[in-house]
């Protein structure tokens, strides 16, 4: 089977409204089609790697990596463009075997182009799009001409949903290490007495903008630091199928100061550069979270080095900045 499917329409869709958009097949010879379908679907994913071990009948273990994946629906709709709905399996390797003896369920498609029309509509409250490590929101039209006996003809679209301006308030933000819990067991054991502040003007943050911070050290017995680093964190937490699993995306900061010897109480008061990134960015969905924070690390000789992070909500445009 021959041919060409193009699926055009914007790109970027709209919440609660109709977005047209246009089917263009293009078949290369006259060809038997049961039907044309097309569906929208927009829908969570999220996946899960864990471990399975088995041990056979002479006790050999086997431990195998499995990845489950889980799908949360936002939206789904078929459309029938042309010809009958699908047969299924059974009923559809019944009427291949018919169409070879000239038989079989099916219309004769001229070659050339046959244009088709649809709409796709998706919530008022629906999640914007993007793709991360185990995670993703998308918004999907799949084309498929079913044809008998031979190759389908299969094409698909992803389109963008774009953030909502208002989804995240901004507030000033202030940290302490050790919190209420108090020191760890292994910073007591391998790492100084330390007391860290670290403030931040604001929480919501985007690429490209800046933020003043300010870290103040406390500490009752003089030590040696050989820098102060800042990195960006971010953590994809996904759920699926009862399978817990996350990923980290780190990115490096530039360092604060190279202090050396640190007694009392020192403050350094430093800005905080967010870096253009193709995300994902800060969202939370039925079974899946993205969280970013910003890490401030105390780097000291043969010591366990004493980090403070404060959480932010890490957008992917300034608020009020229209997209174009």
């Amino acid at each position: 089977m021959s041919g060409m499917i193009f699926i055009d329409t914007d790109k970027n869709l709209a919440r609660g409204k109709e977005n047209p958009v246009k089917v263009v097949i293009n078949f290369d010879q006259r060809t038997k089609v049961r039907g044309i379908h097309a569906t929208f679907h927009a829908a969570e994913r999220t996946t899960a790697t864990y471990t399975v071990t088995r041990t056979d009948s002479k006790g050999r273990t086997k431990t195998e990596t499995r990845t489950a994946v889980e799908y949360v629906d936002i939206a789904k709709e078929e459309f029938l463009l042309f010809g009958d709905p699908p047969l299924g399996c059974f009923k559809g390797m019944w009427d291949a075997i018919a169409t070879l003896f000239g038989g079989g369920k099916h219309k004769i498609v001229d070659a050339g182009q046959k244009h088709f029309d649809l709409s796709v509509q998706i919530p008022e409250s629906s999640p914007p799009s993007f793709k991360g490590k185990k995670c993703e929101v998308f918004y999907r039209v799949s084309v498929q001409v079913d044809v008998p006996v031979k190759w389908d003809m299969r094409d698909s679209l992803d389109f963008e949903v774009k953030r909502l301006e208002s989804e995240f308030d901004s507030n000033p933000m202030h940290v302490v290490f050790p919190d209420e819990s108090g020191r760890s067991f292994w910073d007591k054991l391998f790492g100084k007495n330390v007391t860290l502040n670290l403030a931040l003007e604001k929480d919501l943050l985007a690429c490209g903008e800046k933020a003043m911070a300010m870290l103040t050290v406390e500490t009752p017995d003089p030590f040696d630091v050989n820098k102060i680093s800042v990195r960006l964190i971010g953590r994809e937490s996904s759920f699926a199928r009862g399978h817990a699993d996350g990923y980290e995306h780190a990115h490096a900061l530039e360092d604060i100061d190279s202090p050396g010897v640190i007694s009392g109480e020192s403050t350094f008061r430093f800005e905080v550069d967010i870096p253009q990134i193709d995300g994902p960015f800060t969202q939370e969905g039925t079974k899946f979270s993205i969280e970013w924070r910003i890490e401030v690390q105390l780097h000291i000789p043969w010591s366990k080095d004493p980090t403070i992070s404060v959480p932010i909500k890490l957008v992917p445009n300034p608020p009020n900045k229209k997209l174009k």
